[in-house]
């Protein structure tokens, strides 16, 4: 329990920071997918 007290003081905003990344990387995930789409009809190249 201590470590959990010691960290949250090292890093305050780890939570919000941790899912502000996690939202943005799959934004870039589903833009890319949408644009692999867009250019070669498939959303997995090789795979219909």
């Amino acid at each position: 329990m201590q470590i959990f007290q010691i960290l949250s003081k090292l890093f305050p905003n780890y939570a919000k920071e941790a899912e502000q990344s996690n939202c943005r990387l799959a934004m870039i995930g589903f833009f890319a997918l949408i644009h692999n789409y867009a250019l070669t009809g498939s959303i997995i190249p090789g795979i219909l």
